[in-house]
């Protein structure tokens, strides 16, 4: 089954920062069941294929609209992941095994002064042990989606940078970074 999520949140929906637009939806994904480590059915969420269609040339740095894959620890270490830009904006994601759980922090993405909901840390659950983790994150203008590589979780926020994030920083793992066409 294929969904579509809206990328927003009724606490700042019509306060967005933006002009031509109040809200986005996300790059379509594919839903199925998986088992997790409980023996519980949870929904996995997966880009769909035609999503990787979009993935160009290899570059060593991310731009304006980018797919990172990012290779983590293995061994259950915690790999971090900072999106920054030349202004000192920045994301940091975390995914730490041994809290079971993968955020986003965007306190310092950029304008976030439009609602006080606005900056947080979100989090995702991690429902399945792995040796190592592979974690899929779609940069685009004003959002990253962030999907585990094999389903269990994904995460979608808005960020308003005053430029585009042009670093990548992982600890803990390995990225590689592709241009998305457009």
């Amino acid at each position: 089954m294929t969904s579509i999520a809206w990328m927003s949140n009724w606490q700042y929906a019509p306060m967005l920062p933006t002009r031509q637009f109040r809200s986005q939806n996300s790059l379509p994904r594919d839903l199925s069941l998986y088992t997790d480590d409980q023996g519980e059915y949870r929904v996995a969420v997966v880009p769909s294929a035609e999503a990787f269609t979009l993935r160009g040339n290899l570059t060593d740095q991310p731009s304006e609209t980018s797919l990172i894959e990012v290779a983590g620890a293995p061994e259950g270490r915690k790999t971090v992941i900072t999106l920054s830009n030349d202004k000192g904006e920045k994301v940091v994601m975390t995914l730490d095994p041994s809290k079971k759980t993968f955020s986003m922090n965007r306190n310092h993405s950029g304008n976030v002064s439009f609602s006080k909901d606005f900056p947080a840390v979100t989090t995702a659950p991690l429902f399945v042990h792995r040796p190592s983790y592979t974690v899929r994150l779609f940069i685009d203008r004003c959002s990253i989606e962030a999907f585990d590589g094999e389903g269990a979780w994904a995460m979608t926020n808005l960020v308003f940078p005053s430029e585009p994030y042009n670093r990548v920083e992982v600890n803990g793992g390995t990225a590689t970074i592709y241009e998305l066409n457009r």
